[in-house]
């Protein structure tokens, strides 16, 4: 993955969480809306978090599954530093780098989630990526990509892009804070919902669906044989 990426995550990552709710307008329903799902996977044991940032999806997860045994990836070591404080004294965590870029997915897993990561691949990539999604999960498993992603129409994607900026200008950030949000902007590479959704069929997931949908924040769901 570009090494920009990197650098721009691990410097920001001590605010990461602080600043969520300015920049994600939808924040409650955009991280809770799959927990239904994830709470009907009575025999679920092990979830991945890919991409997993400063742990944030998976606190929410964890929330309703304190079961359940997650792994953290991430290819920012910074953001994991935040995401094994959050989780310290836990012994059903662990954590490791990972470029979700480079190659297949280690292990087998019940869950696989990843928020607002994906939308930094190529589409080449997410399609790959996808593809190793499938390949570790097990029968009956799930895979959920709350993510950002273009609007349908030119005119749609621009009025999502332009809402948005205009939330996070008028938010009460400090400015150094939204200029950062807005030079991360430029390392996004949004792609269209249904394509997404037509990858992971391609991919063999035999149910696939967006669940949540708020302007260009969506949250996809699709499951492996189920």
């Amino acid at each position: 993955m570009n090494n920009n990426i990197t650098d721009q995550f691990n410097s920001v990552s001590k605010k990461y969480d602080s600043q969520r709710r300015y920049f994600i307008p939808c924040f409650d329903d955009f991280y809770t809306s799959c927990l239904p799902i994830v709470n009907s996977l009575t025999n679920a044991k092990r979830v991945l978090d890919i991409g997993a940032g400063t742990g944030l999806f998976t606190q929410f997860i964890h929330q309703q599954r304190n079961d359940l045994h997650f792994t953290l990836t991430d290819i920012s070591t910074d953001m994991l530093a935040v995401a094994k404080e959050r989780f310290a004294g836990l012994d059903n965590f662990e954590f490791g780098e990972y470029d979700f870029s480079a190659g297949p997915i280690q292990g087998k897993y019940d869950l696989i989630i990843s928020a607002l990561a994906i939308h930094h691949l190529e589409d080449e990539q997410k399609a790959s990526l996808y593809q190793y999604a499938f390949d570790a999960l097990n029968d009956g498993g799930v895979f959920i990509n709350a993510d950002q992603v273009e609007g349908r129409t030119p005119w749609f994607d621009n009025y999502y892009k332009s809402n948005w900026k205009e939330t996070v200008i008028n938010s009460g950030l400090d400015q150094q804070a939204i200029d950062g949000a807005f030079e991360r902007i430029k390392l996004d590479k949004f792609a269209k919902l249904e394509p997404q959704l037509q990858m992971l069929e391609q991919a063999g997931f035999s149910e696939t669906d967006c669940i949540y949908k708020y302007n260009n924040f969506v949250v996809m769901v699709a499951g492996k044989n189920m």
